[in-house]
């Protein structure tokens, strides 16, 4: 069994917010085929209510998210949980902390080098 790890990265880089469509697109090919439920705690987004109701009680694709969260969109509080090849054991959690972090809960070790790749400030948390 692989270790289970939490990295956590800063949402504001440079006065800009860094976004779920732009999290998710930045780590590509790893997370194509997955399919994600969204719990909404708090959204800022014109299209709030569409984005509720594309997501509420199903599971959305990688590309849906990428679309549904690419049009000025600010997820402030909220969860990701992402299945890959099996649909009831999840893979991947990615949460937005009071629009200020994003925490990544994984047990893939790809996963984590690319998220501190890209994200040099990410580093690890003890606890979810």
């Amino acid at each position: 069994m692989t270790e289970i790890r939490i990295l956590t990265f800063k949402a504001w880089r440079e006065k800009r917010y860094v976004g779920l469509a732009e999290v998710l697109a930045s780590l590509g090919p790893m997370l194509e085929g997955y399919r994600w439920q969204l719990i909404i705690d708090w959204l800022l987004s014109p299209q709030a209510e569409a984005i509720t109701e594309a997501t509420a009680d199903s599971l959305v694709t990688t590309g849906r998210l990428i679309e549904l969260f690419s049009v000025e969109c600010q997820l402030i509080d909220g969860e990701l949980v992402g299945y890959g090849d099996s649909p009831s054991v999840p893979e991947v959690r990615i949460r937005a902390f009071d629009s200020g972090y994003w925490d990544v809960q994984t047990d893939s070790l790809e996963l984590v080098e690319k998220i501190v790749m890209l994200y040099p400030d990410a580093h690890e948390l003890p606890e979810w």
